[in-house]
């Protein structure tokens, strides 16, 4: 089921016309000559994962500093002509958190309609997970377009998916909104509660205390990306604190003199076939647009399901491309059916031949999981006894585990390992995936690593306040683990 659209408006602005996306108007205009290749097919995850956390961080950020430069800086380019992106325009934005070393993959991946003529402005989020064809690489998960081929393989994709025209790209830098914190001289958040959070494999650290702080580009980030017991909505409530505060201080009076430098830092965490004038232009564009009726948010329809003991998110696409005509202002042609149609079937082949060699891996998982049951019970034992010999066996610690690989066999290998290690699982069942091992411990601060600090595989490490649960803290299997 899609989920009527939702609107983003700046704070105290109550606008007009917001509505459910199922109301706009078809026009009798048909589709763009764009949509004629023959489209792949696609799929994603939950709509209240993670991906929806990063897109209202990204969007009304962009959206914020788009939007006070467009407005700020218009007695600069007086001369600019009224209409620099007149007409539709499709805009593919990604955002990327690369590493050094590491071209990374689309962390999150969206397409902005924008309609000047009509002040209206819509955005649709295709979740990371989407399962595509991926010209010259097959059937895999729409962020990979990124690792395989950047931008360009990126925005072909999502235009054979949707069916629509992409007129531009933009690609945010994750890292470049601590810059932006510190060139706006920070901002000020009443921290709600006690976060901690240790992730070796980034080196990456939150560690805040309740009350009212002045950030700095580096505490507010570890503000926002902090993940606790309450998952995405605690995290969705603090992103929307740290975008109220970040839209407060950059439209304040005295930010008017910082504009030059800020206008420097934004173009620098951006990458785009936009010059700095259609930036300014749609910023100025984005601001109208939602002083006078919001922006108008969907994402692709469909279901999740597992294909060959992976998860994804497979899209409605007959739906799909129903929203797109009405997001578009559009009626469906014969073309555009007889397209829409082809990668519905297209979507659909891959299904049963994956699910067949997932059958096959299966039952030879099985065997596999025999020999090496027996390998890791006798590894186990012998630990066991070395440890008892030398005096080492520690108080046992009882934890909840949570299988959240996608593959059940991986459950019981790491229950195993953990009784091996002294641990005592008295709950165990399955989540939806994630990448990384998390470890919630049922404590504060370093006690965490203090008390779990046995668990014998790769993982980050969380504190939870939660006081006489009967358990030492909860494990969260993800496909990290081997």
């Amino acid at each position: 089921m899609i989920s009527p659209m939702t609107c983003c408006r700046p704070p105290g602005r109550t606008g007009r016309g917001c509505g459910n996306i199922r109301s706009i108007s078809m026009s009798t205009r048909t589709m763009s000559s764009g949509a004629s290749r023959p489209p792949s097919c696609m799929a994603s995850w939950n709509v209240s994962g993670r991906d929806w956390c990063s897109l209202h961080k990204i969007i009304a950020l962009l959206i914020a500093v788009l939007a006070v430069l467009g407005w700020s800086l218009r007695s600069f380019f007086n001369d600019t002509p009224e209409g620099l992106i007149a007409g539709k325009k499709n805009i593919v934005v990604m955002g990327c958190d690369s590493r050094k070393g590491d071209t990374g993959r689309s962390d999150t991946l969206f397409v902005v309609m924008m309609d000047p003529d009509n002040k209206g402005a819509s955005l649709l989020s295709i979740p990371r997970d989407t399962r595509v064809k991926i010209k010259g690489h097959g059937w895999d998960k729409i962020n990979a377009a990124y690792a395989y081929g950047g931008h360009e393989l990126t925005r072909n994709t999502v235009r054979d998916l949707l069916g629509i025209r992409i007129d531009n790209y933009v690609v945010i830098d994750f890292q470049g909104f601590k810059d932006l914190v510190d060139v706006i001289g920070g901002i000020d958040i009443n921290v709600e509660k006690r976060m901690y959070y240790y992730d070796p494999y980034d080196n990456f650290k939150i560690d805040l205390h309740p009350g009212l702080q002045h950030m700095d580009g580096k505490t507010a980030i570890q503000y926002v990306r902090y993940r606790d017991a309450e998952g995405d909505i605690g995290r969705i409530r603090r992103q929307q604190k740290f975008i109220l505060a970040m839209y407060k201080k950059i439209t304040s009076a005295n930010m008017l003199v910082r504009i030059p430098s800020l206008a420097k830092q934004i173009m620098s965490m951006i990458r785009t076939d936009m010059d700095m004038k259609d930036m300014l232009a749609m910023g100025k564009a984005l601001h109208d647009m939602m002083e006078a009726g919001g922006l108008k948010m969907a994402m692709v329809p469909g279901t999740p399901k597992y294909i060959g003991g992976i998860s994804y998110w497979l899209p409605d696409i007959p739906k799909m491309r129903q929203l797109m005509a009405r997001m578009q202002d559009v009626k469906m042609n014969d073309k555009f059916r007889a397209n829409t149609e082809a990668l519905e079937r297209a979507y659909n082949e891959p299904d049963a031949a994956a699910e067949k060699d997932g059958a096959a891996e299966k039952a030879k998982a099985g065997k596999e999981k025999a020999e090496q049951e027996a390998k890791e019970k006798k590894a186990g034992e012998d630990a066991a006894k070395k440890k008892a010999a030398s005096g080492e066996m520690q108080a046992t610690r009882i934890v909840h585990l949570v299988n959240c690989t996608g593959k059940e066999a991986l459950g019981d290998k790491a229950r195993r390992q953990l009784e091996q290690a002294g641990f005592r699982v008295i709950l165990q069942g399955t989540g939806s995936t994630r990448s990384r091992t998390t470890v919630e411990g049922n404590s504060t601060g370093n006690a965490v690593a203090d008390s779990l600090r046995r668990i014998p595989f790769d993982h980050v490490t969380r504190s939870r306040d939660v006081k006489d649960a009967g358990f030492d803290g909860t494990i969260f299997l993800g496909k990290d683990f081997r």
